[in-house]
């Protein structure tokens, strides 16, 4: 079944819409199907979108999500997940480094800032999928999205750099255990989203820099090599994306 342009991009921004409002996914499937035959039935009668869902897509969305039940398991498990995720790539530079002082302002605030990005980003997800925006408007939207969390990030470096603040070392042992740690999250995130790109992407930065460590190549032909490797994995990742995509369409 062939919808137009205008019904599938309705499609598609009610399942974002959806999904940033933790909603069970199984339920939204089945919603999502149930919606697509009844777009596809009106535009066989010649009706338009309207018809069905309104003149207000935001309004018909807020219908549809308080039919679908919410998922305990996306604040469970799903925001967990992704907060270890990018805590585990934080520590993991500092581990492989043998650096053992964590400052407590760091330990504290990363993962507060971590869950901050979470609820802006679905915030911004919703709002774009449930409003006319342009593209113009979204890709200021996403850059401020994006300088929102770098700015937190330098807030706390600055302030941990210019104001001493508390920090605990651990012992070596415990740097090992910090290491295996940070690679059981990133297993456990691949194994979770069924994408291996989640552990690929860590082996290919971390695993570099552990062999590194332990040769007597100079700094500067260690600062190289590993810049080669971040092109290389960049370009790479580049080209499976589009590859993908080619493949869907």
């Amino acid at each position: 079944m062939t919808l137009s342009k205008e019904s599938q991009t309705f499609l598609d921004n009610l399942r974002i819409y959806l999904f940033a409002s933790s909603r069970k996914e199984a339920e939204v499937i089945e919603i999502m199907e149930e919606l697509e035959d009844h777009l596809y039935e009106a535009e066989q009668d010649g009706k338009s979108v309207e018809h069905i869902i309104g003149k207000s897509p935001k309004a018909y969305m807020k219908e549809i999500e308080v039919e679908v039940e919410k998922d305990s398991r996306f604040w469970l498990i799903f925001v967990p997940l992704i907060m270890l995720n990018g805590f585990a790539y934080l520590i993991m530079n500092k581990a492989i480094a043998d650096d053992r002082s964590y400052s407590l302002l760091a330990l504290i605030g990363s993962p507060a800032v971590f869950m901050i990005t979470i609820l802006l980003l679905f915030s911004l997800y919703r709002f774009i999928a449930a409003n006319k925006v342009s593209k113009k408007v979204t890709l200021f939207l996403y850059l401020l999205m994006g300088t929102v969390p770098t700015a937190m990030f330098i807030g706390i470096l600055l302030t941990d750099l210019f104001i001493e603040t508390p920090a605990i070392t651990i012992s070596p042992l415990m740097n090992t255990v910090v290491i295996i740690a940070a690679c059981l999250i990133f297993i456990a995130a691949a194994l979770y989203w069924k994408a291996w790109i989640s552990v690929v992407v860590p082996a290919v930065l971390y695993i570099p820099q552990i062999i590194l460590r332990y040769t007597n190549i100079n700094e500067e032909s260690k600062f190289f090599i590993l810049m080669s490797i971040f092109i290389i994995l960049s370009l790479s990742m580049t080209i499976w994306y589009f590859t993908q995509n080619k493949k869907e369409d």
